[in-house]
């Protein structure tokens, strides 16, 4: 049985579109863990953990008020439904009135390291927490965030180049999909180690 932070590792891999051995070599699953907890009424964090491990489960989707209308995405991403387990159940969860903004508020927090508050209407139906407020979790967590993997870049302040840097133009980045992800295409410098090769570690 997939312990607490596993599963939240493996939810997080396919929100994010991040392979779990990436997220954890930021250091920062068991804070943002911590974190996402501490901003959510009890058990709404026990519903998305549970809703991410229906694919391994064989189970159906969450049951939830899905988003009327919503269309259905071309291609592969969790957001298509389909034939992939993992597909499906990324669009079981973002569908869902009650997971699904609690879903986008995790994709914020992995790639911002900031803890982004509910819509009032959410908290309004499903409680409200007193840490559900805009705040970054941790000076670690800003550094740590996925949105500078994700530019090719680095934390402003923080994780300098080296001297002359800025005088080289930016490596070549080459983009490639995490096996068991949404399909966001990841950058990743020339030559460097495959997102795939990560995924198997």
């Amino acid at each position: 049985m997939e312990n607490r932070l596993d599963q939240f590792v493996r939810l997080s891999a396919l929100l994010t579109g991040f392979a779990p051995l990436h997220l954890l070599g930021t250091g920062m699953a068991e804070t943002y863990l911590r974190a996402t907890d501490a901003a959510l009424p009890d058990g709404v964090l026990d519903e998305l953990l549970d809703a991410g491990s229906l694919p391994s489960a064989g189970s159906a989707p969450p049951t939830g008020s899905a988003v009327p209308g919503a269309p259905a995405q071309p291609g592969g991403s969790a957001l298509a439904g389909g034939a992939d387990p993992d597909a499906a159940a990324g669009q079981a969860i973002f569908g869902d009135a009650k997971l699904g903004p609690v879903a986008r508020a995790l994709i914020l927090l992995w790639y911002r390291g900031a803890w982004t508050a509910l819509p009032q209407e959410w908290r309004s139906a499903y409680g409200a927490s007193p840490r559900d407020v805009d705040h970054v979790v941790s000076a670690e967590a800003y550094q740590a965030g996925l949105q500078w993997d994700a530019a090719g870049a680095h934390p402003a302040g923080a994780r300098q180049q080296g001297y002359g840097a800025w005088a080289s133009p930016p490596a070549a980045l080459e983009t490639e999909s995490a096996p068991g992800t949404t399909g966001v295409r990841l950058p990743r410098q020339a030559g460097a180690p495959s997102v795939t090769e990560g995924a198997r570690s």
